[in-house]
């Protein structure tokens, strides 16, 4: 009985650490840590050939993911690694834009193997 209540508690607190960390990850607890006025930059990066994959993303990870920076959030920054496609980018914006943000500007550097896109966005709420 002791045994069984003490694994049911390292279940709970793995749980528990589990959620805390992927809450680091996600733009609602990263915006959590930045002020009013502060600004981000949500960066998509894609394998070039991701650029004709708009729908279906792909198989493996390659060096595509989606980051926001804070400046305020070092080693949290990865929101996801792969392409899942676009509607995936869009969900991103939309929850930016729920969590009290709004877009400022937005740019891409094209290199030989990816493109990179900035959203930049400044909290506004």
């Amino acid at each position: 009985m002791k045994k069984g209540l003490i694994l049911l508690q390292v279940v709970f607190c793995l749980i528990l650490i589990q959620e805390e960390i992927y809450a680091q990850n996600s733009i609602k607890g990263l915006s959590s840590t930045v002020k009013k006025g502060d600004y981000a930059i949500l960066e998509v990066r894609l394998n070039m050939e991701d650029e004709f994959r708009t729908v279906e993303g792909r198989d493996n990870e390659g060096l595509s993911r989606i980051a926001l920076f804070t400046g305020q959030n070092k080693d949290r920054e990865v929101l996801s690694k792969g392409f899942s496609g676009f509607n995936e980018v869009v969900k991103l914006l939309n929850e930016m834009k729920l969590q009290g943000w709004t877009l400022i500007d937005t740019y891409t550097i094209k290199g030989n193997s990816l493109i990179i896109t900035h959203y930049i966005f400044q909290k506004t709420k």
